[in-house]
């Protein structure tokens, strides 16, 4: 009878410790999940079609559900320059701002305007083309200077444009609707990806492809660091891969559960030792990109059911700026 009530009270000892160490998990995780920004910042109070933050992290763009298009100062959430609807010729669905923040892109379907920044003037606009005449703006992207613009359409072809010049250049480089361009490589290259699952890295003045990815589903993120050749690619089932560009061998895959949402952000730093990437959903999490481990996840702040994050940057103090669907600024600690 001892021996059995030793036995028992073993297990019960062993039961409690086991909860209490489960207990003390659970309560890292859920630190985690609650890690509250340091800042919050609301710029406007409607829900956006589309946003982005500078490079630098000092301006936010703002596209509202009423059509009306702001330029923010960061740092004292002031406005700089707002245009309504009735300012366009037909209704904006897409954001691209220059490196320099001199210069601002917006499209429509059909129509491309650009804007400078140091005036708040209309400097040009004029219709977009793909290979088929019914194609429409999917992806839209400006240089560090503004010089050079890539317009993605929805029959898989990219238009580069030199502004200097006023050439355009019209390739056919997916078989589905691009989402995703941007200049890499000194301004030499792109890189594209589409719904049909590709990612392509190709010549900006003659198409020539010169390295190639792909993904079983369509992509719903990609980052590319240039300096240290480390690109992240994801599609709409989570398969994701972090790859050297110089070898195209994979580096590692994000190791993650299930509750994760598909990856609709992602934003190396840290030298590329780091991946940020934002969810489908709230969800933030930072990666070590050698390991593919999780070091931390926390959710922005959601006032609408569909909040999720649309532009992301680090700022020079080493903190990352978010701006979400709900056109919120917040600041973070990593």
């Amino acid at each position: 009878m001892l021996a059995n009530a030793g036995s028992r009270l073993l297990i019960n000892v062993h039961f409690i410790t086991v909860i209490t160490i489960m207990m003390a998990v659970s309560g890292c995780n859920q630190a985690e999940v609650m890690k509250t920004p340091d800042n919050i910042q609301p710029l406007v109070q409607e829900t956006l079609i589309d946003g982005v933050l500078s490079n630098d992290a000092s301006m936010a763009v703002t596209l509202g559900r009423s059509r009306t298009l702001s330029i923010w100062d960061v740092a004292t959430s002031q406005l700089i320059h707002q245009w309504s609807d009735d300012d366009f010729d037909e209704t904006n669905y897409l954001l691209a701002l220059s490196g320099n923040k001199q210069f601002l892109a917006t499209a429509g379907k059909q129509k491309i305007s650009i804007f400078n920044l140091e005036t708040g003037k209309l400097d040009i606009r004029w219709p977009a083309q793909g290979f088929n005449p019914d194609a429409s703006i999917s992806s839209l992207f400006l240089s560090q200077t503004g010089s050079t613009i890539l317009v993605g359409m929805n029959d898989g072809s990219i238009t580069v444009i030199q502004r200097s010049s006023m050439t355009m250049s019209l390739f056919k480089q997916h078989s589905a609707a691009v989402n995703h361009v941007e200049l890499s490589g000194f301004e030499q290259q792109v890189l594209s990806t589409g719904l049909d699952g590709d990612v392509h890295i190709w010549a900006a003045y003659s198409g020539e492809l010169i390295s190639s990815f792909s993904r079983p589903q369509q992509i719903t993120s990609v980052s590319f660091d240039h300096a240290n050749r480390r690109l992240f690619i994801a599609d709409a089932l989570d398969n994701n891969v972090i790859i050297d560009t110089q070898t195209t061998q994979p580096v590692s895959h994000l190791d993650y559960l299930e509750r994760y949402r598909y990856f609709r952000q992602a934003l190396f730093v840290n030298h590329g030792k780091s991946l940020i990437t934002a969810t489908s959903k709230q969800s933030v999490i930072y990666w070590d990109t050698s390991s593919g481990k999780e070091l931390s996840h926390w959710n922005i702040t959601a006032y609408n059911a569909g909040t999720t994050v649309f532009s992301m940057v680090m700022i020079p103090n080493g903190k990352l700026l978010t701006l979400s669907s709900d056109g919120a600024l917040e600041t973070w600690s990593l």
